[in-house]
């Protein structure tokens, strides 16, 4: 009995001798990512905010902002935009552009793909997104930006992402406990949007993970555990969309990203196909209020998950972009972050190109060096653009 338990501890101490030597060899590798958190903002970056739940705070100092990619800094200027001071030249035309994540950049700020825009077309463009955001807190902004800016962009460029309906479906759907963003409830019901906030208890645990720190030692120094979780948790949400799409009644969202709500079944969740054409009317009255105010808006895709055509709502939505006029196309297949699913700074440079011949071809850039207005029909014909 004495030499197996020899025999076995030995065979245990040479797995962790293994695991630990793997584990190890990792952290010289791009695993190495891993360890780091999925978002880690600096506290006070957001503040709540009566209409828009919680959003970007103004002038905030430079800060590291980490996730699971390389590090770097970032801030806001006075409209709280994550960009240089926006200082504005009375009639110099300038680009808004707005949007999730993808426009916020999870990337520095001069690799963002609107300052490759910025850079390559010699205009000023301001950069305005909003991560963890839809369409109605756009365009709520978007309305505060306009009061706010010394005038009017000749153009406004609104990307959009899969997740945005999402964003709209939950909105407001942050809070702030103890200086950092969090979901602001618990689920919310698929049958009617009934929400159930966060109890008392939930926001002191927390406000309690947070303060104590929300990593556990093995979340924070091992890169081996790291990635089996993360691998583990892509595999339990790949099972759960393939159970959406198959018909599994779901009830309830209880995080902004359980799965796609373009993945229900039309027929059985009347209240979602409600709320999409709520969210596509929305894109709508933003296009409007930008037109009205005498610039051109327009919108692409990020193309950033592919969802199945052959669902009812995925279809709606797609048929709507088809006909919707300011729609000037998706974006190519990109490079990704390891384990991050936005784009590389070299993937944002490839954004830009694709947008700027868009642009180009449809007549915005050769016009929008006139003063700020709306750029008519008639001399867009002129340059040989599309309407």
């Amino acid at each position: 009995m004495r030499d197996w338990l020899k025999i076995g501890a030995w065979n245990a101490a040479l797995v962790l001798l293994a695991v630990t030597l793997i584990d190890v060899g990792l952290r010289w590798t791009r695993f190495d990512e891993a360890r780091r958190p999925a978002v880690d903002d600096p506290p006070g970056y957001y503040l709540m905010d009566p209409e828009l739940g919680v959003t970007l705070a103004s002038n905030r100092p430079v800060r590291t902002f980490r996730f699971r990619g390389p590090s770097h800094e970032i801030f806001t200027n006075e409209i709280g935009c994550f960009d240089r001071p926006a200082r504005l030249k009375p009639d110099v035309p300038f680009i808004l552009v707005i949007g999730d994540s993808f426009t916020w950049g999870f990337t520095p700020l001069e690799e963002k793909w609107a300052s490759h825009i910025e850079r390559r077309t010699g205009i000023r463009v301001l950069k305005c997104g909003a991560n963890g955001t839809g369409t109605q807190f756009q365009l709520a902004r978007l309305k505060r930006l306009y009061e706010r800016l010394a005038h009017r962009p000749s153009l406004v460029i609104h990307l959009y992402d899969t997740t945005d309906f999402n964003d709209d479906f939950t909105f407001p759907g942050y809070t702030l406990i103890a200086k950092q963003r969090i979901e602001a409830f618990a689920r919310i019901s698929l049958a009617d949007g009934y929400r159930t906030p966060l109890s008392a208890a939930r926001r002191a645990q927390i406000e309690h993970r947070i303060s104590a720190g929300p990593r556990s030692f093995l979340e924070k120094h091992s890169t081996l555990y790291n990635v089996a979780k993360m691998g583990l948790l892509v595999d339990a949400r790949i099972e759960r969309r393939r159970l959406v799409i198959e018909g599994r009644r779901e009830t309830h969202l209880t995080g902004k990203y359980d799965f796609n709500l373009m993945l229900l079944a039309r027929d059985d969740y009347p209240f979602v196909a409600s709320q999409l054409e709520a969210h596509i009317g929305r894109i709508r009255a933003m296009r409007d209020f930008v037109e009205e105010r005498g610039g051109e808006y327009v919108m692409f895709h990020t193309n950033s998950f592919r969802l199945p055509d052959e669902r009812p709502l995925v279809r709606r939505f797609k048929q709507f972009l088809d006909g919707f006029e300011p729609f000037l196309g998706w974006m190519p297949e990109l490079a990704k972050y390891q384990f991050d699913p936005h784009w590389t700074p070299e993937s944002n440079g490839k954004v830009a190109t694709a947008m700027i011949e868009q642009l180009t071809e449809k007549g915005f850039l050769p016009l929008i060096s006139k003063p700020a207005g709306r750029i008519s029909a008639g001399a867009l014909h002129n340059q040989g653009g599309k309407r």
